[in-house]
């Protein structure tokens, strides 16, 4: 079980990671300074609970708890408060266990084994939204879902990937290689840097210089193709007569 501690108070994270390092179902911890903090850490890696405080700087444990709903696998949450007037609000956003501090041990074995019965579905379910494709994307602070549907294409440059809709460009913190296996029969990769939406294809051409150019849908200009990339997309697209003649 990988466990993500989310406090501002480095005596309340301690304490937490001190009982945590004592289970044996507990097979890694992180933690988090703050809310931000943990949305970016749990965008870049799967947990299955997150220890949550309730009030913290920037976003409260309420705020980051509904933002959980958004990703493809949300963890369990077990909020951990010295506040005793949140617990309704928690159970809520389908807390599974909504601990006071001072936090007891055996208060968080037993609310991790509850959690330990709760098998993946159970938690999606929790989420009470449509399990429709989607990517979670940065918006300042703010962290947002966004169809897949809607999304035109993925270019990553130096340590960032982009995403491009009709939104305009978002930051998305996950690697292309990351996406391309999380959605193989909607996305397809031109070139090294860049996944195009399949259904976004409209055609490729080639110019007289021999290189390879991807038009796309709702997009002004035409994606520079890979010529290993292209001979995939040649063949995806013949039999939908969308293949151009050299220029």
């Amino acid at each position: 079980m990988q466990v993500l501690v989310v406090d501002d108070e480095p005596l309340a994270r301690d304490r937490l990671i001190r009982f945590l390092q004592d289970l044996d179902q507990v097979t890694g911890t992180a933690v988090a300074h703050n809310g931000f903090d943990a949305l970016q850490k749990l965008q870049a890696q799967t947990f299955d609970v997150v220890l949550l405080d309730m009030r913290m700087p920037g976003q409260s444990g309420l705020e980051v708890a509904e933002q959980l709903k958004i990703l493809p696998e949300p963890p369990a949450i077990i909020f951990c408060t010295a506040y005793d007037d949140y617990a309704l609000a928690a159970f809520q956003v389908k807390a599974q266990a909504y601990l006071l501090k001072p936090i007891q041990r055996q208060m968080l074995v037993d609310a991790l084994d509850d959690c330990r019965q709760l098998n993946r579905a159970h938690l999606l379910a929790l989420t009470d939204q449509e399990q429709v494709p989607s990517i979670a994307v940065q918006t300042g602070r703010e962290m947002e879902r966004l169809p897949l549907t809607e999304v035109y294409y993925f270019r990553a440059e130096q340590k960032y990937v982009s995403l491009f809709s009709r939104r305009g460009e978002r930051i998305v913190d996950e690697s292309l290689n990351s996406l391309e296996q999380r959605f193989p029969d909607q996305l397809i990769r031109v070139h090294r840097n860049t996944l195009v939406y399949r259904p976004r294809v409209v055609k490729l051409t080639r110019d007289i210089k021999g290189g390879f150019w991807l038009t796309v849908e709702s997009v002004c200009d035409p994606l520079r193709v890979s010529r290993r990339h292209a001979m995939v997309l040649r063949r995806l697209l013949e039999g939908h007569s969308r293949v151009a003649p050299d220029k």
